[in-house]
């Protein structure tokens, strides 16, 4: 199958003076992954999530300080973007994704037609029949946590283990939960200890309603449902998971026990290794 088969259509494109705002906002709008800076007609660099996150919000550099509404876009985008023809094949793509660990590829040809996004290949793979199983692609570790775990804890295994999501355990050693960077970004109670304002229920006068205790977040407050691919599974059924779910990885499971996780990157790279198929 061909690049010119999965790639997404309309793009959205913005200029190199554009600002980052704009840029965001776009993405957000349109609920898209990437952006491409294009001038007079040609293609200069690709704006994408990461970059907001990797390039924006690290390093010392004083217009790093910036409003992001001041800030061109030209500043932060990739500038060395890879593209590809429409009729090369999806494992080409795979490859290329692989190996210099990029997660779009703008589809050219003599103008631009398209992208195709990790998330696009991944989609494909999905829906392959293929012998692999996910005990032979999978490649990370899994980093697990208590439901009773504080927050900081949380933060601290992730940031030690260089993880961005950690599988809750019960007591009896159980995996009931789920906790990426995303979860706990999105919380907007808590606060720089890791501690939340809880309000006790109203059942007696008004004035009791009015005070707060401040107890903290554990696990179990902020955990996900988990889905988890077994080692006996299909590298595609673990494919349709992480489509089906919107995450980046899973947990593997063997005998009921959490072996390790598969992500994007391990199918893509067991993808990257196929033959091109018609």
């Amino acid at each position: 199958m061909k690049m010119k088969n999965i790639m997404s259509s309309p793009i959205y494109v913005i200029a190199p003076d554009d600002t980052v705002a704009y840029a965001r906002n776009l993405m957000m709008k349109h609920k898209v992954g990437s952006i491409l800076v294009v001038d007079n007609e040609k293609l200069v660099g690709i704006f994408t999530k990461s970059d907001l996150k990797n390039k924006l919000f690290e390093g010392k550099a004083a217009w790093k300080r910036r409003p992001i509404d001041q800030i061109p876009v030209s500043s932060v985008c990739s500038s060395n973007v890879v593209t590809m023809t429409p009729n090369m094949p999806i494992v080409d793509a795979a490859k290329v994704m692989a190996d210099q660990k990029i997660d779009h590829i703008p589809i050219v040809d003599k103008e631009i037609l398209g992208i195709v996004s990790k998330t696009d290949v991944i989609r494909y793979a999905s829906e392959l029949s293929s012998d692999g199983r996910v005990k032979d692609v999978m490649s990370g570790k899994a980093v697990t946590v208590n439901v009773s775990h504080t927050l900081n804890h949380i933060i601290h295994e992730m940031e030690r283990n260089g993880v961005q999501k950690v599988v809750v355990m019960d007591n009896n050693e159980k995996a009931v939960g789920i906790i990426s960077v995303k979860d706990l970004s999105a919380n907007e109670l808590i606060d720089s200890d890791g501690k939340r304002s809880v309000r006790k229920s109203k059942k007696e006068s008004s004035k009791e309603s009015r005070f707060a205790i401040d107890v903290p977040f554990i696990a179990e407050d902020i955990m996900t449902n988990i889905v988890v691919a077994d080692v006996s599974e299909s590298v595609s059924s673990a494919a349709q998971k992480i489509i089906k779910n919107d995450v980046i990885s899973l947990p593997v499971t063997q005998n009921g026990k959490i072996a390790g996780m598969i992500s994007k990157d391990d199918i893509v790279k067991w993808l990257s290794q196929m033959k091109e198929s018609d």
